[in-house]
């Protein structure tokens, strides 16, 4: 993700590894939502929930040791956290903005080698998969290349990011976003992106979300203005609505996941997987996983 760097990329922890993640871990685990083994796809679907180490929970390799150390020093290092502080809000999206590239990247190396012996009825399948990975990595890299300029100048005013402090959930989430506006038709590159990231930390929960200032988005501005809110049921259902109609790359904390009922659980999966492809901004459900938070 360096440009130019031709070291070998290291696992980078989305989020912080000892700060955030293995504060809300046990027994230096965290539970993750991932595809299952090949064989257990039939029994649990095209993802299933995972306890994983904290060495390899929500990870990617995306930057060497060295880039990897230089550039997220200052939301590494405990002494100097600030999540109000324009650098540090663009480096946490940053991060997040470069693990979904990398892994739209993996998944365009791995389509392209299996349409070569695929059948010949899913060629239509696998082609059109491919070229959204692609259309996306383009529009993604246009943003990369926005949030580097504001790092490396120092000057952050091209984009809008608001922290917001919200009651205490062990729920990691680092992703880039795009929502489709209800009267969108065709997403031309670059095309409205927003970022969020939420973490616990201390006592309470930090949600870190906006955009660039020339492709505003009505619904983070929306999601916003409910974790604004003092009402924790709306907060936990906007939350549970969020993972379950609109990512598949987040973690939570063993804890969190024993509340949910297993029947949630089986809801949540039919949920998301017949949404997986839509990014309509009106997505809502009747699920609250989070209820028991």
């Amino acid at each position: 993700m360096f440009n130019g760097c031709q070291k070998k990329a290291i696992k980078s922890h989305v989020l912080q590894k000892n700060g955030i993640l293995r504060e809300i871990s046990d027994k230096n685990h965290l539970v993750q939502f991932l595809p299952p083994n090949p064989f257990e796809t039939a029994e649990k679907g095209m993802f299933d929930f995972k306890e994983i180490g904290v060495n390899d929970v929500y990870t990617f390799k995306g930057f060497c040791e060295e880039h990897d150390n230089k550039i997220f020093e200052p939301i590494e290092s405990k002494s100097e956290l600030n999540f109000t502080d324009p650098k540090q809000q663009t480096l946490f999206c940053y991060r997040g903005l470069c693990q979904e590239i990398r892994r739209k990247e993996i998944s365009t190396e791995w389509l392209s080698d299996l349409i070569k012996i695929c059948p010949i009825e899913t060629i239509h399948l696998m082609q059109s998969s491919l070229n959204g990975y692609n259309h996306g990595i383009e529009n993604l890299s246009f943003f990369k290349k926005e949030l580097e300029k504001a790092i490396n100048t120092n000057n952050y005013s091209s984009f809008k990011f608001t922290t917001i402090k919200i009651p205490r959930i062990e729920l990691c989430i680092s992703v880039p976003l795009n929502i489709k506006a209800s009267n969108q038709e065709d997403l031309n590159i670059p095309y409205c992106t927003s970022f969020l990231n939420v973490f616990p930390k201390n006592d309470s929960t930090y949600v870190i979300g906006g955009f660039h200032q020339d492709f505003k988005c009505s619904w983070t501005n929306k999601f916003l203005m409910i974790m604004r809110s003092a009402n924790k049921g709306k907060i936990l259902k906007e939350l549970s609505d969020l993972v379950t109609m609109r990512l598949e790359f987040w973690t939570m904390s063993p804890k969190l996941f024993k509340k949910i009922p297993s029947y949630a659980i089986e809801d949540y999966k039919r949920l998301f997987t017949a949404n997986v492809f839509n990014h309509d901004s009106n997505l809502k459900t009747e699920l609250n996983i989070f209820s028991n938070a």
